[in-house]
């Protein structure tokens, strides 16, 4: 017969649950026993306690009403006498009505007769006048009758007794109410042990039969992690867990089947990359997490002595990289960011004595779907040819540069000698026609020193002569330069610099080279009555020469290109040839340091200079703000 596992466990929960309503029927009986003497004993016997007490209360008055009407104080004394026989007669009827217990009814009875003879003789008492002597012997009695004080005697004996047989009946129900609770006690200990035995052995009955088949799962599931697919789970049962250890088996097989079918597809998929990659004619590295070289094609073997790591053989993978590539490398493996180059200032040479091959390498992180990286791909292009190429064309620039500013300077000195009519008189037009030529030539000549000054930097022609030289000192002079020029243009120049700022470590002709272009280019995009600040701080160990305008402003589309040669914001040009912010760029690079623009159009525009601070010396000191040490910006 087939029984599920759904059955199992009710089988194994509804005796539970059964014992578990015995148990709870059983502790509300007792209780319900428990609570009927706690009744018995506050509704019965303390009330004939309570009311005897009261009786007791006044007849020990109406006894002291005798004693003051003896002591010829006869009001008060009648008055207490008619006050308590009300409260003593309610009590004795309450008492008659609360009769529980065997004898009682008798003992009340001659309450009630001792009472009534009391209250005749207490009448007949107060029937004679005051101060009458028979009333003594009417309160003490004689030989021949008793008084009242033996009727108050024998009143209180009988209501002695009825009061002590209540307070018997009160501690035998408490004495049955602790038999009962502990007979309770001890039925509920067995009852409580019996449930947890039954509950013990039906609850290692299911779990030895539902555990058993599962921990067979379990077992070939790790073992199928473990790569061992010849796993079989016997079912032991019809139930869940017999249909478990069937599906298992099935996806088992079905795994077994799968892995056969796809191995050989791996293996051509494995062969196809790596042929793919060894058909690049640039060297191609893929490296894994741990930096060892999973794939490398022959160009990678051959340049960087790359040898990937076989099946068993991890050690063959182990792989330094080039100085310029371990930081870039580390920086792709832990995902952070890829290394992506592109001028040839980060041209490596490999190759013997390193004039081999002249490549510009490219590092991309490998990430899964999840976002989780795998390691990372090297291309290393082959930029040799072009870098030939490139110095080949800065060569050119620069021969035919300089052989154009030999008879471009004979060409301006002809025409300042014809303006000056060193020759002859010039009539109005020609005067015109030689001053326009005289712009053309001046315009000619800045554009081939130009290429000129960029052609050195570039190549490395111009050795810097670095010295330490103050901010303040070069910014100050950089103004003075073109201040009168700025003056004419109606356009404010100022200087601001904090004192304490430490020396620049700078070649101090070409920072204010490069200052003055800078400077050229504020006064070229900035209306009359705008501003030009020059300003300058410390940033860790480097300082921040900023020169900022008024004037129109950058779109941010073109923002990454102001320093490519050649290049003008169209629509905003104004002269000029596209080279003074390539220098400025080409110098600070020269220097090791970064420039930056920032602008918004209609606002103006800020250049950012970061170069390197000179080591401390007392003997160069930034001065102050201006000349005057008055620490006030300078207009």
């Amino acid at each position: 017969m087939k029984i599920s596992l759904r059955w199992r466990i009710l089988a194994t929960l509804v005796p539970l649950l059964l014992l578990l309503a015995i148990q709870g029927a059983g502790g509300a009986i007792l209780l319900y026993r428990l609570s009927g003497h706690i009744d018995a004993i506050l509704r019965e016997n303390y009330r004939s306690v309570v009311y005897m007490e009261r009786l007791n209360e006044a007849l020990e008055r109406i006894d002291s009403s005798f004693k003051f009407a003896l002591a010829d104080r006869e009001d008060q004394g009648r008055k207490q006498y008619e006050a308590n026989w009300v409260a003593f007669d309610e009590n004795l009827r309450l008492e008659q009505e609360n009769i529980t217990l065997p004898g009682e009814a008798d003992l009340v009875d001659q309450l009630a007769q001792l009472s009534q003879a009391y209250r005749k003789q207490g009448k007949a008492f107060y029937a004679r006048p005051s101060g009458d002597s028979e009333r003594k012997h009417d309160y003490f009695g004689g030989k021949d009758r008793p008084g009242l004080l033996d009727r108050f005697n024998e009143i209180k004996e009988v209501s002695a007794q009825i009061l002590r047989i209540n307070q018997q009946n009160m501690g035998d129900a408490s004495q049955e109410a602790k038999d009962t609770a502990a007979a309770s006690l001890s039925w509920f200990a067995l009852g409580m042990a019996a449930t947890v035995l039954l509950a013990g052995l039906l609850t290692w009955h299911t779990v030895y039969t539902i555990l058993h088949p599962i921990r067979a799962v379990t077992s070939s599931a790790l073992g199928i992690s473990a790569g061992n697919l010849d796993q079989l789970v016997p079912a032991v049962s019809n139930d869940e867990l017999g249909q478990l250890a069937i599906a298992f088996n099935l996806m088992a097989r079905h795994l077994r089947d799968f892995r056969q079918s796809q191995s050989h597809q791996l293996l051509r998929a494995q062969r196809t990359s790596q042929a793919t990659i060894d058909s690049f004619p640039d060297a191609v590295l893929v490296i894994d997490a741990e930096g060892e070289v999973e794939m490398a094609n022959p160009a990678a073997r051959r340049l960087l002595g790359a040898i990937p790591k076989q099946q068993g053989q991890a050690a063959a993978g182990l792989w330094q990289p080039p100085e310029p590539l371990r930081q870039p490398l580390a920086d792709a493996l832990q995902g952070s960011t890829d290394y992506l180059p592109e001028g040839f200032d980060r041209v490596i040479l490999l190759g013997p004595n390193g004039q081999e091959c002249a490549v510009l390498p490219r590092i991309m992180t490998i990430r899964d779907p999840y976002g989780h990286t795998l390691g990372a791909a090297v291309v290393l292009h082959d930029v040799t040819r072009l870098r030939l190429l490139d110095q080949v064309k800065s060569n050119l620039v620069a021969t035919a540069s300089h052989e154009l500013k030999t008879p471009l300077t004979s060409v301006r000195l002809a025409v300042h000698l014809l303006l000056e009519e060193t020759v002859g008189p010039l009539s109005p037009k020609q005067t015109e026609l030689l001053i326009d030529a005289r712009e053309n030539c001046e315009r000619l000549l800045a554009m081939v020193n130009n290429l000129l000054d960029l052609a050195r930097l570039e190549q490395g022609w111009q050795q810097l002569a670095i010295q330490p030289e103050a901010p303040t000192t070069l910014l100050q002079a950089a103004a003075d330069a073109i201040r009168p020029r700025a003056d004419d243009m109606g356009i404010d120049i100022a200087v601001e610099v904090p004192s304490g700022l430490p020396a620049l470590s700078v070649d101090t002709e070409r920072i204010k080279h490069a200052l003055g272009n800078l400077l050229d280019n504020a006064l070229t995009y900035t209306e009359r009555g705008g501003r030009v600040t020059l300003s300058a701080a410390a940033d860790g160990e480097a300082v921040v020469l900023t020169v900022a305008d008024t004037g129109c402003g950058i779109p941010p589309e073109y923002l990454p290109h102001v320093f490519d040669k050649f290049f003008r914001v169209p629509g905003q040009s104004r002269g000029g040839t596209g080279l003074g912010l390539a220098i400025v760029h080409e110098v600070v690079v020269a220097h090791t340091g970064s420039v930056s623009c920032e602008s918004r159009p209609g606002e103006g525009t800020a250049f950012r200079l970061r170069l390197p601070a000179a080591p401390v010396d007392p003997a160069v000191n930034d001065g102050p703000t201006q000349a005057d040490g008055t620490g006030v910006p300078q207009h």
